[in-house]
């Protein structure tokens, strides 16, 4: 045997009867052979092992004994690896199935140990040069700005001298999120499957799960589309749709994205604000928590000693309204300490602190000038201005107008009203003329106080948000224009290129304008392009926006099509190009001599003896006079088709 393949352990002495026994405890005695004489013992009482490797390491006793006498030595062997070279091998990878959303990065890692020390060899879906791939010298691979070309197989290859090791990476691009839907709407989301024979469509939720085929949830359409009912927070993720008949399988990754907004209360944001109250005993109190968002939030109320109030609550003493506001009648002291009130919905929770301060007389006030409101006057919108002093209602009270008309408890005049059981001015149906400044004087025990208002007209709303540029959508998308704005309530409108005009909320077809005012396009197509108009008006005025809409869509062009004439010599593969661009994505088929369809998708197939690549060539191997005739490549999108057909010949 060779030093690299045997190692030799010896013994030398006179000739008594020798045995050996193994780390394992096999014993051996001269001139026995075992496991097909790779381990054994020579005549001579030498130990002799075949093919030396770790599992042969440990100790080795040798006994020999005659009549006289006997002994043992005990080997300890150890294996050793040559340390001058080693097989190159993959020790890290990135995980073997990769999601990555449209656009974004891909980043795949594979690290190899050996000596020499290895080079790592990437080979990518499409096995041709980009330059947004680009390869470390620690083996990472990068690519920037991914597309749905990046989607397959990503091999790495591990090579030196002594060797090759490898490791397939999946990648899976995710299409960007194709339809943005409002909390508690119905969303489609579309799965167009072809094949022969006509395959079977499976959907698999975000939790992974089967969805079947009639649920109160879910339904699958005959045409393989899927709809969700009553979208909430956990209908958001990634749909899959599966397609399946006996020739392959094929998937698509939809992204679902339901939007919700977080909820506010008092237009304060922020999730916990804190505000003090002051109010008088015996007197009706009001504190307003008035909660907004999407989904319309829950509130409630939580008291000192942990008493909850859901809203809407009716009792006796205490009300919470249905908008949040919770009324205290004849408030009393044992009122007073913080209280809380809770808003929550599917985006979040907010919290408002009331520390509420109860009052048993009115506090002297100064006079003339120390109480001002500023009030924003709505045409049409009756106004009721509460005459009240750090919280407490006085028993005489006189308003006097902003022409100096005064105005006693109970009287009316023109569109006011003072209204005797809370001192309360009652304006209604207001105009413009009734802006202006309004005073009330009231009177007690301790002195006259006094306090102005000051209505306002309102203002017109203001669009917040502008377009610098054309917005450009690929033909067959989504598309959401926004239009904000500043005041509510208003009149919104969009006008679309063809002139229709939809108001806020109205639905007609593709289009819908949602409740925030946004308008929002199902499946864009070239005909949706042109002028955009918004506004919003309410009795004040109006603003203005107009957005300038691209919609990208090109025909099918085959850029690397097969020549007129092709001639193959038998029995020797030919390979038929057939490549294509355009927006949207282009669907590309061969159609052979007899007729056969056969679809380009994003896995390699093979029919008979014809290879179907994913770049759309055509590789008939082993040509016989049976494979000659017509072949034609076809491309096709929404917009229309290209084709060259080649005169295939084999001699």
């Amino acid at each position: 045997p060779s030093l690299s393949s045997s190692a030799w352990l010896g013994l030398r002495g006179a000739q008594p009867h020798i045995r050996w026994i193994t780390p394992n405890g096999v014993q051996l005695i001269a001139s026995q052979f075992v496991n097909g004489r790779k381990l054994g013992v020579f005549p001579n009482g030498t130990l002799y092992i075949q093919g030396l490797g770790q599992g042969n390491a440990g100790r080795y006793e040798c006994s020999a004994s005659n009549a006289v006498a006997s002994s043992t030595r005990t080997v300890s062997l150890s294996i050793r690896r040559n340390p001058s070279s080693a097989k190159a091998h993959i020790t890290s990878s990135s995980p073997q199935r990769i999601d990555v959303i449209y656009g974004g990065r891909l980043l795949l890692n594979c690290v190899a140990a050996g000596v020499p020390e290895p080079r790592i060899i990437w080979r990518t879906p499409s096995k041709n040069f980009d330059p947004r791939i680009k390869v470390f010298p620690n083996g990472t691979i990068t690519v920037h700005s991914v597309t749905d070309k990046d989607s397959g197989d990503y091999l790495c290859v591990a090579r030196n001298k002594m060797g090759d090791d490898y490791v397939q990476l999946r990648v899976d691009v995710l299409t960007r999120p194709s339809i943005r839907v409002f909390y508690g709407e119905t969303v489609t989301l579309r799965c167009n499957a072809k094949g022969e024979p006509t395959p079977v469509v499976t959907w698999i939720s975000p939790t992974n799960r089967v969805i079947a085929p009639a649920m109160d949830k879910y339904q699958v359409l005959d045409d393989g589309t899927l709809v969700v009912q009553k979208v909430q927070r956990f209908d958001d993720g990634n749909y899959t749709c599966m397609s399946r008949n006996n020739a392959g399988q094929d998937h698509k990754v939809i992204r679902l994205e339901v939007l919700v907004t977080s909820p506010m209360i008092n237009g304060l944001k922020g999730t916990l604000n804190a505000i003090k109250v002051t109010a008088v005993a015996d007197q009706r109190t009001l504190v307003d928590c008035i909660a907004e968002g999407m989904p319309i939030p829950r509130i409630m109320w939580v008291l000192p000693g942990n008493v909850i109030l859901p809203a809407p609550y009716y009792s006796n003493r205490m009300t919470v309204h249905p908008n949040g506001t919770l009324e205290i009648r004849l408030a009393k002291r044992t009122d007073s300490g913080q209280l809380a009130c809770i808003a929550r919905n599917e985006g979040g929770e907010v919290k408002l602190i009331v520390n509420l301060d109860i009052k048993e007389v009115v506090e002297r006030a100064q006079i003339r000038g120390t109480n001002t409101d500023n009030l924003s006057l709505t045409v049409g919108n009756a106004v009721t201005l509460n005459c009240s002093f750090e919280g407490s209602t006085l028993p005489h009270v006189t308003w006097i107008l902003p022409n100096g008309t005064p105005l006693h408890s109970g009287a009316q005049f023109s569109k006011f009203f003072h209204r005797p059981n809370d001192g309360s001015l009652i304006i209604s149906n207001p105009s413009i003329a009734e802006a202006g400044m309004y005073r009330c004087l009231g009177r007690n025990s301790r002195g006259l106080v006094e306090r102005t208002f000051t209505l306002s007209p309102g203002k017109k709303p203001e669009i917040i948000n502008r377009y610098n540029s054309p917005v450009s959508v690929v033909n067959g998308e989504g598309l959401l224009l926004h239009c904000l704005t500043n005041a509510k309530p208003f009149r919104l409108t969009w006008t679309l290129p063809s002139g229709v005009v939809l108001n806020r909320p109205q639905r007609a077809g593709r289009y819908a304008v949602l409740a925030n005012g946004t308008l929002s396009i199902h499946q864009v197509s070239v005909y949706d392009r042109g002028l955009y108009g918004c506004r919003a008006a309410n009795e004040y005025g109006s603003s203005q926006l107009s957005v300038s809409v691209i919609v990208m869509a090109y025909p099918p062009r085959i850029t690397n099509g097969p020549p007129s004439v092709t001639y193959a010599k038998h029995g020797v593969a030919v390979q038929l190009n057939c490549v294509a661009t355009g927006i949207p994505r282009v669907e590309v088929a061969w159609e052979t001599p007899d007729k056969t369809r056969l679809a380009v998708s994003a896995q390699p197939r093979l029919f008979g003896n014809k290879y179907l690549h994913p770049q759309g060539s055509l590789v008939i191997q082993n040509p016989t006079q049976r494979d000659a005739g017509v072949y034609r490549c076809t491309a096709r999108n929404a917009i229309g088709k290209d084709s060259k057909a080649t005169i295939l010949n084999v001699f």
